[in-house]
């Protein structure tokens, strides 16, 4: 369908959402914020529903990634939580004041490198959702681009590229209400057609985006049925837009990141603008976002290859440090252990097994039932008495609100 950009005749303009800086600002936020972040040359963790988690998102930083992105939080649920300083492990949690779980959680290593993503459809829950959690992080993103049954069918994600004064009356209420020094940025897909995708990274730019990630595949593009990023049309997008993009599909390696960049330089493609896998044409982008290839190895940001045992143990330790829910480190590890049609048959595993060795670990990794046994699996050292009985497990937040 033809994607029209004029505003509907009359729909209201949305209620100011303005907080107080005592309203948004916690008492341990630094008294400078560094203001919007500079895109250029950044590698990017993508967000991920499950994938980008809190430890996941450390390890990317220790490994070099610009920025990390969180996985997509909806506005109302983001907006029932109370802000718990968490000093058992370190972190600050959003806990769902009903049921006790833990929605979101960050900490100060990567406050100044977060930005948290809002899954929404309407201007003024988006930005009370971005007030009350822009004092931890360094940005707010707007999801438009997510095609999972629970986003598109409740209106949100990828349902709002139809929806463009939405979009306009979302993004201009957050930057408006936001901080000046907090980045306000959004998620998309490439339209039908170029000219639908050049109209709506217009659309965005006027609105107030200080960056714009643009995943290189249409709704109707299914990555899982072999339909491949549409790179070629990704410098032209770029040069038609002042603001960054932020290119993301496909870089599923260090070799494919190092490839893509390679391209650009030999295309000379421009600082901040546009670029193309095969050639960049135009501009290039200002920075790339990975996702699938930081799941599987979260080293894929590091410049010198790091050993991939030690990279699954750093990631396993650092679940156990931030407090992961334990069959969330299982999902995470699953995913970095399993196949993939996509997944280059030469990325390392796990100890290097192969076949029966192989399958004797997956089988293992299903019946461990707590993080204990997810470390002894992968040789971490754990010691269980260390911990609050209750970590690593859903109703642990129960614990920090009866503490409150």
């Amino acid at each position: 369908a033809n994607v029209k950009l004029s505003r509907p005749p009359s729909p209201s303009r949305p209620a100011r959402c303005l907080g107080t800086r005592a309203e948004w600002a916690p008492a341990d936020m630094a008294a400078e914020p560094p203001g919007i972040p500079d895109y250029n040359g950044l590698e990017i963790l993508s967000p991920m529903v499950r994938g980008a988690s809190l430890p996941m998102r450390l390890c990317c930083l220790e490994y070099g990634a610009g920025l990390v992105y969180s996985g997509v939080t909806i506005d109302h649920s983001i907006l029932e939580c109370v802000r718990v300083q968490n000093k058992e492990f370190g972190c600050v949690d959003y806990v769902n004041r009903q049921e006790g779980k833990v929605v979101f959680s960050t900490c100060e290593e990567e406050r100044q490198r977060l930005i948290f993503q809002v899954g929404t459809k309407d201007a003024c829950l988006a930005t009370k959702a971005a007030l009350h959690v822009c004092g931890d992080v360094r940005g707010v993103d707007v999801n438009m681009g997510c095609t999972a049954p629970f986003s598109s069918t409740g209106g949100t994600g990828a349902a709002l590229l139809e929806k463009p004064h939405v979009v306009a009356d979302i993004l201009k209420s957050m930057r408006r209400e936001l901080p000046s020094w907090c980045a306000v940025s959004c998620k998309i897909r490439m339209l039908p057609t170029v000219a639908q995708t050049i109209d709506f990274l217009r659309l965005c730019e006027r609105s107030g985006a200080d960056a714009i990630a643009l995943h290189m595949r249409t709704t109707d593009d299914n990555r899982d049925q072999g339909h491949p990023a549409r790179w070629d049309d990704l410098g032209l997008l770029c040069s038609e837009v002042n603001v960054p993009i932020l290119a993301n599909g496909d870089l599923l390696t260090r070799r494919h990141i190092d490839d893509f960049w390679q391209r650009c330089d030999a295309a000379g493609g421009g600082e901040g603008g546009g670029g193309s896998g095969p050639s960049c044409p135009r501009r290039r982008p200002a920075a790339v976002m990975v996702a699938r290839g930081a799941l599987w190895n979260p080293s894929v940001f590091a410049k010198a290859e790091v050993p991939y045992d030690e990279v699954v143990r750093k990631f396993i330790s650092t679940c156990a440090r931030m407090n992961n829910v334990h069959f969330a480190t299982k999902w995470t590890l699953k995913e970095m252990l399993g196949s993939d049609s996509q997944k280059p048959a030469w990325l390392p595993v796990f100890g290097g097994l192969q076949g029966a060795a192989l399958r004797r670990l997956k089988m293992e990794l299903d019946r461990a039932q707590n993080m204990a046994e997810l470390c002894r699996l992968f040789g971490v050292d754990h010691d269980a008495s260390a911990y609050p009985p209750d970590a690593f497990n859903l109703d642990y937040g129960r614990r920090l609100t009866r503490a409150r």
